[in-house]
Formats: C-alpha cells, sequence, structure tokens
C-alpha cells in the first residue's frame, strides 16, 4: 500500500497519534530492511499499526502482532476498525491478553526457551511506543532485545516525552502523576531507557537518535 493512503487515514484519528513524518520513517525503514515478523508494544487506535502494515503489504510478506493493555478500551475508533477501514487487518494480529506488554514479552520468553529454541528468533523488528515510563518500558526492552533476531531492529518513540509536559491530564494510563517525584515529573523517561539501558548494551551493534526524539537500535549480526 502506498504511503499516502495510508496517512490519510491516520491522519483523521482523534487523539494523540503518530504524526506523519514519523510515520514515514517508520514506514521508510520497513521498506528498505523488509522484516517480515514485526512486533509493536503499544496499540492505542492503530495510527502506527497502519502505517507498519500498510509497509508490509507494499513488501509483499510479513506480519504485525501489535500489543496493548487489557485495562484500556481504545475507541471511535478501536485500532481494529482502523486497519479494517484500510484493508489491513488480515495482516495484523491484535493482542490484549495481559495488562502490561511486558508479560506478553515474559510469555513469548518461556515459550522459546521451553521449546529448546534461541529467543533471538521470533521478531526482526520491534516498534516500543506505549506506557513511556522507566517502570515499565525499562523491563522492555531489556525483553525485547533477547526476542530480537540478530540483525533486527527496536525503534523506541517519544525520547523526550516526560510526565510533567506532555501527560494530557493528572493521570497516564495508571500512573498518577501527582505521585511521582519532582524528578521522575521532569526526566523522559524514554531518554533514561535509551541511554542507560539500550546504549550500553553489548547486544547491540547500531544505535542512532533521531532529533531527540526516536531511538534506533540494531542488534548485532550473528558470529
Amino acid at each position: 500500500m502506498e504511503f499516502e493512503l495510508a496517512r490519510a487515514v491516520v491522519d483523521e484519528l482523534p487523539g494523540p497519534h503518530i504524526r506523519a513524518h514519523r510515520g514515514r520513517m517508520l514506514y521508510d525503514h520497513i521498506r528498505q530492511w523488509r522484516p517480515t515478523r514485526v512486533l509493536e508494544l503499544g496499540t492505542a487506535r492503530g495510527g502506527s499499526a497502519v502505517f507498519i502494515a500498510a509497509a508490509l503489504r507494499a513488501n509483499g510478506a510479513g506480519r504485525l502482532t501489535s500489543v496493548d493493555s487489557c485495562r484500556r478500551e481504545w475507541k471511535e475508533p478501536s485500532a481494529q476498525e482502523t486497519l479494517e477501514r484500510v484493508d489491513l487487518a488480515d495482516l495484523v494480529v491484535l493482542d490484549r491478553s495481559f495488562s502490561t506488554y511486558t508479560w506478553f514479552l515474559k510469555v513469548q520468553l518461556e515459550q522459546h526457551l521451553k521449546k529448546g529454541g534461541d529467543p533471538a528468533s521470533a521478531y526482526d523488528l520491534i516498534f516500543l511506543d506505549g506506557a513511556k515510563e522507566w517502570s515499565v518500558d525499562g523491563l522492555a526492552v531489556v525483553l525485547a532485545e533477547r526476542l530480537l533476531a540478530p540483525g533486527g531492529w527496536l525503534v523506541m518513540d517519544d525520547l523526550g516525552w516526560n510526565f510533567e509536559k506532555h501527560s494530557y491530564g493528572p493521570r497516564h494510563y495508571e500512573v498518577e502523576v501527582s505521585g511521582l517525584s519532582e524528578t521522575e515529573r521532569r526526566t523522559p523517561h524514554l531518554r533514561a531507557v535509551f541511554d542507560l539501558l539500550v546504549k550500553t548494551n553489548p547486544a547491540f551493534a547500531r544505535l542512532i537518535d533521531e532529533d531527540g526524539w526516536w531511538g534506533w537500535a540494531q542488534k548485532k549480526e550473528a558470529s
């Protein structure tokens, strides 16, 4: 599917969603690197899922698994409705089995280890755009790296986001903003995750800081 067709649908979504220029970055990355096993952590109304699935359709191969919390239901439209509108639902599995995507990752890791397989055979691309919280996303990137195939990419949105400037109200998902310390409110949690946990992880061979807002990390190729 052409990018502009996907953009037209995403631009009409209400509330916070991925912007077109970042959707273009994600779309172009998938067209270039051609991953076939893609995981998205944080679905919302399906905006980024549309860009990912559109690129997979254009490539002629691949599927997306998009994971969100069972505690939150997005409506008007739902992610399923958004994907159906552009005839991309057949390429996407929407998973809301657990309260957090970290538990989904835990189950994935368990399943691969129980089968005696290498966990790093699960996904070629993992896109993280969810909680924006150190305690959730710090664990998420540790687990994601274990499930990421050699040569695969971890992509993180919202490196510069913080609770003080960017949360939409007194509560951001499960977090009461007033209950955070001043440091926790002002510090960009995803920036800390990228700098302290991703950049320092020797499993990653290539790191890109995209305009202070997106972080890209490519896992080392198998030796």
